[in-house]
């Protein structure tokens, strides 16, 4: 079996950013190259991403507590396994000392996460919408800088307990797109559909070998590649003790 590396493209068109919320950053307008190519004989274009609000932060266990105070249907121990599977919330203990309280809430699956957004009145970010933010560097660094901070986190020994949020901070501010959890999106098990079907496997099954050199666009970024392997594997009520999630939202037309 043949392994292969990709990359994503970014290309900003407005530079300028400004928060639009206290925990929210607008993502200026730009283009983004999607990862998977649908037709090896099709050049892929680039997409184009509209403006929109993302969370500057992964939610936390706190801001999850508020959540469950107000919609006890999504407590451990009371979500329905068709929406979470036996590990949702795993490491929740009730109360959490003071140190645990910023760290990222994990354990949680994309239906529990998709609730959590939907109650704040926002949205799961989209694939390319949360590819496109989190290939922008850090200030005064570059596509390698980003390269150097996610393989560091896959090389690195997992620890027992996260650390709190803030801890990477890419030139528009938005923190930890990298180096501290995996992150739900909308439509993570996009990676494994081709054409207009979701029953076409054809991508699925060759991601992982020679044959999903084809239908690369960049062979030069095995961190993009591992994401969109690792989403390949997801079911919407699995959960998992590096998984997490941030929320997105659009910017309303005046």
């Amino acid at each position: 079996m043949i392994y292969f590396t990709f990359r994503v493209i970014v290309v900003l068109l407005l530079p300028l950013f400004s928060i639009f919320a206290s925990d929210m950053v607008r993502v200026p307008k730009g283009k983004y190259k999607p990862f998977i190519k649908v037709d090896s004989s099709i050049s892929v274009k680039p997409v184009d991403v509209k403006s929109f609000l993302l969370d500057k932060y992964p939610v936390t266990k706190k801001e999850y507590a508020e959540f469950l105070a107000d919609r006890p249907k999504w407590r451990k121990g009371k979500v329905p396994k068709l929406f979470a599977d036996e590990g949702y919330l795993n490491d929740w203990e009730g109360k959490f000392a003071m140190e645990q309280q910023n760290t990222p809430v994990t354990y949680i699956s994309w239906f529990s996460a998709k609730a959590y957004c939907e109650a704040l009145g926002k949205r799961l970010p989209l694939t390319h919408e949360w590819e496109y933010v989190a290939f922008i560097p850090p200030s005064g660094g570059s596509s390698k800088t980003v390269d150097q901070e996610i393989m560091r986190w896959y090389g690195e020994k997992k620890p027992d307990h996260l650390q709190s949020v803030g801890k990477y901070k890419n030139s528009l501010g938005v923190y930890d797109m990298h180096g501290l959890i995996w992150e739900w999106v909308y439509d993570f098990n996009s990676s494994s559909v081709t054409g207009d079907s979701r029953a076409d496997s054809d991508l699925e099954s060759t991601l992982f070998c020679g044959a999903g050199a084809l239908k690369a666009n960049d062979f030069s970024n095995y961190a993009a590649y591992m994401r969109f392997g690792y989403r390949a594997g997801l079911k919407g009520w699995y959960t998992g003790k590096y998984l997490g999630f941030r929320c997105a939202k659009d910017i309303p037309i005046n």
